[in-house]
């Protein structure tokens, strides 16, 4: 039974990193880090502009 489930996950696992080509690969992870850090960026601004905000007493 767990072979059957092994060769299941593989062929899964190998028909979705089969969809794109290794290029293709790597221009999602640049695209997915650029995207994690702009995310990034905006939640720290936020929360920065929230902080000052409530130091200086405005809501």
């Amino acid at each position: 039974m767990l072979s059957k489930l092994n060769l299941f996950s593989y062929s899964i696992l190998n028909g979705l990193l089969n969809i794109f080509s290794p290029e293709q690969w790597s221009i999602l992870g640049v695209l997915a880090g650029l995207t994690i850090a702009i995310i990034s960026y905006l939640t720290d601004l936020y929360f920065k502009i929230k902080k000052d905000r409530h130091k200086s007493g405005a809501k």
